[in-house]
């Protein structure tokens, strides 16, 4: 089995996995952060109102009367 006497390996995962966890935790809060800010209705998909009044002939009724 292969032993890095040296502690090469050790500082070089920890140089590289610094950077990446913050990167994830930066990630992580974003995403935490829109979830709880996020906004029940969306503004964009607005759903008309329904109107007040029926036609004529009622809402079923074939076209061709």
């Amino acid at each position: 089995m292969f032993v890095d006497q040296s502690g090469l390996r050790s500082r070089l995962l920890r140089r590289f996995g610094w950077p990446v966890s913050v990167v994830g935790a930066i990630l992580a809060a974003a995403m935490g952060g829109s979830l709880i800010g996020m906004q029940s209705d969306a503004p964009a998909m607005g759903i008309p109102p329904k109107p007040s009044y029926l036609p004529a002939g009622g809402p079923l009724s074939p076209s061709w009367r």
